[in-house]
């Protein structure tokens, strides 16, 4: 399966299910919206002739990466993987980001739509918990600075 069928699956399925979404200018990438926080839906190609599908959401932004709360965020990595099964934390220029990874050719509807829940539901959780203590900011502050 090449990257645009795996795009057209996934927009399938997001239209069975009536989840709202909307689509990039290049028509690579989805944006579902859930309370605070945005989930995103990537894909890349991977190995030969695999895809990748990436669900993320940026829990938050602006992260002063020199800042206590810098070094906060990368103390809680290892504890937030370990607390969350399927879903996984990095932290990277300034930002914390939920990620699960699945893969194009074996995707199923159930996979999808149970990724989407858990990063949209890590994600909308965790922005409010920490926002304060690592000092960034929610998607839903970050796209009123753009009046999006």
């Amino acid at each position: 399966m090449d990257v645009d069928a795996s795009i057209e699956q996934v927009a399938g399925i997001l239209v069975r299910e009536g989840l709202l979404y909307q689509v990039s200018g290049d028509g690579r990438t989805y944006r579902l919206r859930f309370d605070s926080a945005a989930v995103f839906i990537d894909f890349r190609e991977w190995q030969d002739d695999s895809v990748v599908i990436i669900v993320h959401s940026p829990v938050l932004q602006d992260i002063d990466p020199d800042s206590p709360g810098a070094a906060h965020a990368l103390n809680l990595l290892n504890d937030l993987n370990r607390s969350f099964f399927f879903v996984k934390f990095t932290f990277r220029d300034g930002v914390l980001i939920a990620r699960y990874d699945l893969l194009g050719e074996t995707l199923q509807s159930g996979e999808l739509v149970n990724a989407i829940y858990e990063i949209a539901g890590a994600a909308d959780r965790l922005d409010d918990e920490l926002a304060d203590s690592l000092g960034g900011k929610p998607f839903e502050a970050k796209l009123s600075e753009y009046g999006d």
